[in-house]
């Protein structure tokens, strides 16, 4: 109640809006609720047209600025979400259609349920602006971005899904997406809403007070954009270049599991490394990685396996990162291996031995089944189920002292060489769509990472826009922690990922193929890799504190309305 009191005298009342009750404004108001899903997902990969993404909330924002009851403010915004979600998503339903065994309408129907799950985030949203807007007049408009990060950071917390965070519309614009080095993707995302307000704002210029309102959303976005830049050491001029090699294997999903077709397998993804190898600088690689994929590598608990694989990791002098699955008695873990190119016996330093790393996020329907009791006999995890690892691990490479690659634009002279200034490498490898967790990936560089590996089987999102999305998180996990990625698939998109977020020279999707990339390694951290979701947090938290206020002050019931306006 102070609060909202020391505000309105602060800066100026501004007139609350009459609500819209009437039963006949529900289409239009529902129209332009749609217009705003619409464009979100014309905003993201897929569509790709990040520029919208600054306008899509405006329409429905436009209408909860009119003034709408709780009620039907939670309707608008739910209906935003689940179209947004339901068709910007769609690769899960293909996911469980093609490689689930599940029947198309009942794989439409669980993803129109868990669209309906996620879509309650956004409705709430709306509703909470629906209370702020009967509070604080059109100076709610100033607190959309903060209410949206808030319940936008929200949604993991409480459902673990992280997919599609607003910011990450604009991950190829660098300008903007470096906000994330402050204040994660949720900054990028407070930015972007900024916008849609500003401009329901403008709308309104000419009532009293509206103009404070502006002027001060106006000043917190220009303010935001004003952070310093991170200056990044220009490539190969500062900082450890290493070589680093990457194999496509475009295995099919449904590949036999014989022991012919895995020998096949493995000899060709040994005949693609060495391939790469001999193309690369000094025909040599610091770090060799292979995809995630239906090749099934039980690294410890088969002794041929890891006997050929040691074996070849000396014969190449370079460590082999290789997505592998672990048994460990009833439980099987989804894991990576570092394989050192040299012997590791008891007399090797700790440091020097290789951790294994265990997947932290697994994937709701493909490596377990949620909500087990109520979908548990209706849908069967498509590729098992598996048990979640606990550490974020960091190994430690020794390198082999050699000549680094100088790059220039995009002719790589070995000849034109400097000697490596470290002789190490802190390299932490995360699975899948790890990428779109951003604590988890700043956990790595935290925990000392000075380069990322993800590894991936995109296979299961098909031809739909999920492995263009999947890549847009990585990027941004690039960019938040600067920090190049090495990303390795087994259909695409494999690529290295620099610390501004550059997709350099990535593999043909549906191919098979090897390349080398010259990655660089860093140990700056960023403010965001040291404090994590600092900003989304303090949103999440002022968001109650406000709402909670204008609640108690509100003369108006839960519903909003008289009975039987409705």
């Amino acid at each position: 109640m102070k609060l909202l009191k020391f505000l309105s005298s602060r800066f100026g009342s501004i007139k609350s809006p009459s609500l819209s009750l009437a039963p006949e404004d529900m289409p239009w108001q529902s129209a332009m609720a749609f217009v705003s899903a619409l464009l979100l997902i014309l905003s993201f990969p897929g569509f790709s047209q990040s520029y919208l993404a600054w306008v899509a909330l405006a329409p429905l924002l436009n209408v909860i600025a009119g003034g709408v009851s709780i009620r039907r403010a939670l309707w608008l915004g739910w209906l935003t979400g689940v179209i947004f979600t339901f068709f910007a998503e769609n690769w899960i339903a293909h996911s469980m259609t093609h490689y689930g065994d599940i029947v198309t309408g009942l794989a439409y129907l669980i993803a129109f349920f868990f669209a309906s799950i996620l879509a309650i985030f956004p409705a709430i949203f709306a509703a909470a602006m629906s209370v702020l807007v009967r509070s604080l007049g059109w100076w709610a408009m100033v607190l959309a971005p903060v209410v949206w990060v808030a319940t936008e950071w929200l949604r993991p917390q409480i459902t673990g899904v992280t997919w599609n965070a607003l910011g990450i519309s604009q991950v190829d614009q660098y300008a903007i997406a470096r906000l994330s080095q402050f204040g994660g993707v949720y900054l990028v995302s407070a930015e972007v809403v900024s916008v849609s307000a500003l401009i329901i704002l403008g709308l309104k210029l000419r009532e009293k007070n509206v103009g404070k309102a502006t002027a001060l959303l106006l000043l917190l976005a220009i303010a935001a954009l004003a952070l310093p830049r991170m200056q990044n050491t220009p490539r190969a001029l500062g900082g450890a270049m290493i070589t680093a090699v990457g194999v496509q294997p475009n295995l099919p999903l449904n590949a036999s599991d014989s022991s012919e077709s895995f020998s096949k397998a493995l000899d060709e993804n040994i005949r693609l490394t060495r391939e790469a190898i001999e193309k690369s600088p000094d025909k040599s690689a610091d770090i060799v990685v292979w995809a995630e994929s239906p090749l099934s590598l039980f690294y410890e608990n088969d002794p041929v396996v890891k006997e050929k694989l040691d074996g070849f990791a000396r014969d190449i002098g370079s460590y082999l990162i290789i997505n592998t699955v672990t048994r460990q008695g009833q439980s099987y873990l989804n894991s990576i291996n570092t394989i050192s190119p040299r012997e590791i016996g008891i007399n090797t330093p700790s440091y020097l031995k290789m951790r294994r790393y265990d997947k932290i996020r697994l994937v709701p329907f493909g490596e377990f089944v949620p909500w087990r009791p109520l979908l548990g006999r209706l849908v069967p995890a498509i590729t098992g189920d598996f048990t979640p690892g606990k550490d974020t691990v960091v190994n430690q490479l020794k390198l082999e002292t050699r000549r680094a690659a100088i790059i220039s634009g995009t002719q790589i002279s070995p000849r034109e060489g400097i000697e490596r200034t470290t002789s190490y490498a802190r390299v932490g490898s995360f699975i899948c769509y790890e990428s779109a967790y951003p604590d988890i990936v700043r956990r790595f560089v935290k925990n000392g990472a000075t380069l990322l590996v993800n590894v991936s089987n995109d296979s299961w999102f098909g031809n739909t826009a999920g492995a263009n999305q999947h890549l847009a998180h990585a990027m941004m996990r690039a960019i938040e922690n600067d920090r190049d990625m090495l990303r390795v698939t087994n259909t695409g998109i494999t690529a290295l990922i620099t610390a501004d977020g550059q997709v350099i020279e990535p593999l043909q999707m549906f191919t098979s193929g090897s390349h080398f990339w010259q990655a660089q390694l860093n140990r700056r951290l960023t403010f965001y890799s040291v404090n994590g979701d600092w900003f989304a947090a303090g949103c999440s938290i002022f968001s109650i504190l406000i709402l909670l206020f204008s609640l108690a002050g509100n003369k108006f019931s839960v519903q909003g309305h008289p009975p039987g306006t409705e």
